[in-house]
């Protein structure tokens, strides 16, 4: 209980001391194509979200909902499968963006910020369920702009 408190409270703060940023100019909101946007490492796990231009109206305030979506849904289902142990992932590689777009029209096609987060596959901290239950679940609990698209992997890529 004192830790959804702490979690709260700290994205209360974040995202009011962000807000503030909105209004600062300095962010080109100029949208980029779906098509110039780097290809994703088929190797790595990815949290992609096409965050809402009207929830954030800055790249920083898209980048901070992200951050702050993917731990209270990481939060979440460690409280439905592991027990309140968190559930995290390996070493994070690349971010792209936020980078302003329009969310592909089977999301909806509304503008949006493009923003990706690359790990290193796997996730770790709940030994109690299986690793497709844990993505399945944390994708549940992320909210409908976001996704989650797991590695690729192969037998030689397990070996690296």
């Amino acid at each position: 209980m004192k830790s959804q408190t702490v979690t709260a409270a700290i994205s209360t703060i974040a995202l009011m001391t962000l807000q503030g940023c909105a209004t600062i100019s300095g962010t080109s909101t100029n949208a980029v194509a779906a098509t110039n946007i780097p290809a994703a490492d088929p190797m790595l796990d990815h949290y992609i979200a096409w965050v809402p231009r009207d929830k954030a109206q800055t790249a920083t305030v898209a980048e901070a909902v992200t951050h702050i979506s993917l731990v209270n849904a990481r939060e979440q289902t460690a409280k439905q499968l592991c027990g309140s142990n968190w559930v995290m992932n390996g070493e994070v590689t690349t971010n792209i963006g936020p980078l302003p777009t329009t969310a592909p029209e089977t999301a909806g096609g509304y503008p949006a910020w493009y923003y990706r987060i690359s790990h290193r596959p796997g996730l770790r901290g709940c030994p109690s369920a299986d690793s497709q239950k844990l993505y399945q679940t944390l994708q549940e609990n992320l909210p409908e702009w976001m996704d989650i698209r797991t590695a690729r992997t192969t037998t030689l890529s397990l070996l690296e």
